[in-house]
């Protein structure tokens, strides 16, 4: 087999993306790419086929009668690498679904809601990986992948979770951080340059903190989170993150003016795979749930 000859899976999803949705611009909202980059996709196969595989028409694209055998054939080849992979060692089993996250997502996002998954999905054999760096995975190593992203991702399916809005949280019944004589500033070691932290959220409300106040760098953003709850000192908050510290009474706002960064969590799955059943179902269920709390 020659393998040079043959066409670029990811020209296939997109092929499959356009047939099903009848719309080059609905598929690529659907997998966060440009128009013009379907238009090329889909080009680029065309002239490999040597045939139109699409009709165009003012309403949208239908497939040509070729086009139709071709998306018969291209849906039975996705369905036997979809198969393939099932019985890939690292699978165990169709219901395995592999999530990619940070570990701030994994303690204070995913953690709450592990039990409403188990029961919403018995079956499910969950992998959780942890790596605080999304640009070192590969996309052949998850399903899923739950971060904080400054620009909306290329090459995923995504569905934005929460935008970045970042305001000072401390135990309750604490002295408002105004009004604090000598602040306890609780952070973690800078390991991503483009994380927010107290600086930005200081110079967006114009506040100047006192001479007297400290800091105290603890390495792992739940520790500051759990430090800031038993009352050591403030810890900047992440809204989206602390949803259930914050509904229970667990923590306070200690300020009530939040930063708004201009990046977003996502929920993202690589284009460059197959999604299976289990992997959808999952993620969908998870936006659905991440949806219920925003609209509460």
């Amino acid at each position: 087999m020659d393998i040079g000859r043959l066409p670029p899976l990811r020209s296939l999803i997109a092929f499959q993306t356009v047939a099903r949705c009848g719309s080059f611009t609905r598929a690529a909202e659907l997998l966060a790419l440009t128009q013009s980059g379907i238009s090329r996709q889909i080009a680029q196969l065309e002239d490999h086929v040597g045939a139109a595989l699409f009709e165009r028409q003012p309403a949208g694209v239908v497939l040509t009668r070729i086009g139709e055998e071709y998306a018969k054939e291209v849906g039975r080849a996705l369905d036997a690498l979809q198969s393939l992979e099932a019985g890939q060692i690292t699978r165990r089993g169709q219901d395995q679904v592999t999530i990619a996250c940070s570990r701030a997502v994994a303690d204070l996002w995913m953690l709450p809601r592990l039990t409403r998954l188990r029961d919403a999905f018995p079956a499910l054999e969950l992998k959780l990986i942890v790596n605080d760096f999304f640009q070192q995975l590969r996309h052949d190593e998850y399903d899923l992948a739950i971060y904080y992203r400054p620009n909306r991702p290329a090459d995923h399916l995504v569905a934005a979770l929460g935008p970045e809005e970042i305001l000072p949280v401390m135990a309750p019944g604490g002295t408002p951080l105004v009004e604090a004589a000598a602040p306890m500033l609780l952070t973690v070691e800078e390991t991503h340059k483009e994380w927010t932290d107290w600086g930005n959220w200081l110079a967006s409300v114009g506040l100047k903190l006192p001479g007297a106040t400290t800091r105290w760098k603890l390495g792992d953003y739940h520790l500051s989170v759990e430090a800031a709850r038993r009352g050591v000192g403030f810890a900047m908050g992440w809204t989206w993150f602390l949803v259930d510290y914050l509904e229970s009474g667990a923590l306070v706002p200690a300020d009530t003016r939040p930063f708004r960064g201009h990046g977003e969590y996502y929920l993202m799955r690589p284009t460059t795979r197959h999604q299976r059943q289990a992997a959808r179902q999952v993620g969908d269920w998870l936006v659905e749930s991440n949806r219920r709390w925003r609209a509460s």
